[in-house]
């Protein structure tokens, strides 16, 4: 990451868009699956960038795919998509509930990968499918070489990428409106690293950045080969927590080896790094009731164990294009930002090294990751919801509303400076007397039985 900030922004870009894509025939749903579900995920994508599902296929493979009615799926071994093909590979696709054949393809015609199969399909109900992968003629195979599956949502609003920076201190001063006039929409900005030291630059970019209307999120770069994970993130709440709020982006841990000296493979065995990294992102999501994200590079995403994929990923995989999907996303089976990127010239950001990313989604999934969705069984997006604050920007106070149990609850305002100003019980709805606070961006943490909520808060007069 070369401790830098993430900003993103929206940019249409044309796709290479074809027809729904069903050859006539198709293998038996199962006659042929002899080698079983691989992977056994049930997988899931709002993504209009191309995932990939494994690098390990073998014909007699089948997988599970959640979909929704009306979006447009797509699967293929084509390299045109990130995919490979070691042996003569076609696909069959079912509905998982009654076996029913969807869409049957062997060969997409495309020039450079003529004999690849490519499915193209609009779902015409809500549920799981399965697709089947067999070699030419319905059969099976085993062992080396393997193919490569990827798959993707291209259906409504995720047409639109969304691309990013991320920046630290060392870039100097952001120029946040025009960073924003230019297109960039959001950012993570480098917030502390171990236990002593805060990027300088942090409160400028936490505190400017959402004055010029770019959505913020702070990341800590970690040094786990010095530090307890208590420690470290005990670092990062004290300067950071005051910032991290349901519909920004959520804490980011940034694991990498360190700049001198061993890396941290030589310092841990994989259970160790794997309880390290897990102890911190539970302190944080404990302490702020969000879950944070993981920056990691391919070879320690290989390395740790695979109880961290739970979490969402932020892979560097650096081919300088955005249209490029990782594929050495270790334990994880999808990623949720990839650094593509790191020299790169941003109109008010300082300098030619500004690091690219790309969001794996569309508008719709990346307002879910920041726990802006309206999606039940979420329950920080639930809880957030419970809660309402106004007016805002206010004056001298503001009401709070809570529809929860008793809406009991303390309030905590805190500055820019991360220094509580201002604690309050509540019950139900509650007037703040905020007369005694100067003008300028608060964080109004609220906690209560169900879990905690932050929101942002204005003082103008």
């Amino acid at each position: 990451m070369r401790k830098q900030l993430l900003s993103l922004v929206i940019l249409l870009v044309s796709l290479n868009i074809h027809s729904q894509t069903c050859g006539t025939g198709g293998c038996a749903a199962t006659a042929t699956n002899s080698t079983g579900q691989y992977p056994t995920t049930t997988f899931s994508t709002t993504s209009s960038s191309w995932s990939t599902v494994s690098v390990y296929m073998n014909a007699g493979n089948f997988t599970l795919f959640d979909v929704t009615s009306g979006n447009v799926y797509e699967w293929t071994y084509c390299s045109d998509f990130g995919g490979n093909m070691g042996w003569d590979a076609e696909l069959t696709l079912f509905n998982n509930s009654t076996g029913a054949t969807l869409c049957y393809n062997d060969s997409c015609g495309i020039s450079t990968c003529p004999t690849a199969p490519y499915i193209r399909w609009t779902a015409t109900f809500t549920g799981t499918v399965k697709l089947l992968t067999t070699a030419s003629g319905c059969t099976t195979n085993t062992g080396s070489p393997y193919s490569t599956l990827v798959w993707r949502d291209t259906s409504g609003a995720s047409t639109v990428q969304i691309l990013g920076v991320d920046v630290y201190s060392g870039q100097g001063a952001i120029n946040w409106v025009q960073a924003k006039a230019a297109g960039y929409s959001f950012a993570y900005a480098k917030a502390t690293e171990g236990v002593g030291y805060t990027d300088s630059e942090y409160l400028n970019n936490a505190v400017n950045g959402v004055a010029a209307g770019v959505y913020m999120g702070a990341y800590h770069f970690a040094h786990p080969e010095t530090n307890s994970a208590a420690s470290e993130a005990s670092y990062f709440l004290s300067v950071a927590q005051p910032y991290i709020t349901a519909c920004e982006l959520p804490p980011a841990l940034d694991i990498e080896n360190p700049s001198t000296g061993p890396s941290l493979q030589s310092y841990f065995t994989s259970a160790q790094l794997t309880t390290w990294i897990q102890d911190w992102t539970t302190a944080i999501q404990t302490a702020t009731g969000i879950t944070p994200v993981i920056y990691i590079g391919a070879s320690n995403a290989a390395y740790v164990g695979s109880s961290l994929n739970t979490y969402k990923l932020w892979i560097d995989d650096v081919t300088g294009s955005p249209n490029t999907s990782p594929t050495n996303l270790g334990v994880w089976t999808n990623w949720a930002f990839n650094q593509y990127d790191w020299t790169a010239t941003i109109t008010g950001i300082p300098g030619s090294t500004t690091d690219l990313d790309v969001f794996n989604g569309n508008t719709a999934a990346f307002n879910s990751l920041m726990g802006c969705s309206t999606t039940t069984g979420i329950n920080q997006t639930l809880l957030n919801n419970s809660f309402s604050i106004y007016p805002n920007p206010a004056s001298t106070g503001f009401h709070i509303d809570y529809a929860g149990v008793n809406g009991e609850a303390v309030v905590n305002v805190y500055d820019i400076n991360g220094r509580l100003v201002l604690t309050q019980n509540m019950n139900g709805k509650t007037v703040i007397d905020a007369s005694s606070l100067n003008e300028g961006i608060y964080n109004v943490n609220i906690a209560n039985t169900d879990g905690i909520v932050n929101k942002r808060l204005i003082i103008a007069r």
